[in-house]
């Protein structure tokens, strides 16, 4: 069962549609990415592969300021929506229902910047992206200063240029955090 973990939605059960590819963080690793991230008072959410939802509303749930989905499958973000109004955070959410890249060129068209982008793409997408290809994706629309986060299913050692990583495994996942800076 996928819930909110702390913060003011802690508790809400969130639904993860049957029969669709959706692949929820567990609760440790979403404990430990938090944990790792620290305060998000305040801070411009990009949750990209959203699924059900989980990191996006736990950001919010936690202080994220406001928070922009992105989920291809009609399906899954019909509970998505039942997920944001259940939390009550509808009125601080954009909600996108596209193809990550036609989302990502909109996105920047608008001129949209984020402080935190969640990245957590279906591991078949792997198959034809590597970690690197999916930062350099979203990267026009983080600010200054700002993190990236991908869950990931192999290693690797080198992040673009001009971003900084740190990496925690979690048996076969891994979660990697991208700051922009020197090296």
């Amino acid at each position: 069962m996928l819930q909110v973990l702390t913060g003011s939605a802690k508790g809400k059960k969130l639904k993860v549609p049957k029969g669709t590819p959706v692949r929820p963080t567990t609760s440790r690793v979403r404990t430990s990415i938090f944990d790792t991230l620290g305060s998000l008072a305040g801070l411009n959410i990009l949750d990209i592969f959203s699924g059900a939802g989980g990191l996006g509303i736990e950001a919010l749930s936690r202080g994220a300021e406001r928070a922009t989905f992105v989920e291809i499958n009609p399906r899954v973000m019909r509970a998505l929506k039942e997920n944001i109004s259940n939390c009550g955070f509808g009125d601080r959410v954009e909600l996108i229902c596209s193809h990550y890249k036609e989302a990502l060129g909109n996105l920047k068209n608008k001129g949209d910047e984020y402080d935190l982008i969640f990245v957590d793409p279906p591991y078949f997408l792997y198959e034809e992206l590597t970690v690197n290809d999916l930062i350099l994706a979203v990267s026009p629309l983080l600010c200054g200063g700002g993190t990236v986060v991908v869950k990931h299913d192999y290693k690797f050692d080198t992040p673009p240029e001009g971003f900084v990583k740190s990496t925690r495994p979690f048996g076969q996942t891994h979660v990697s955090y991208f700051h922009r800076g020197e090296g």
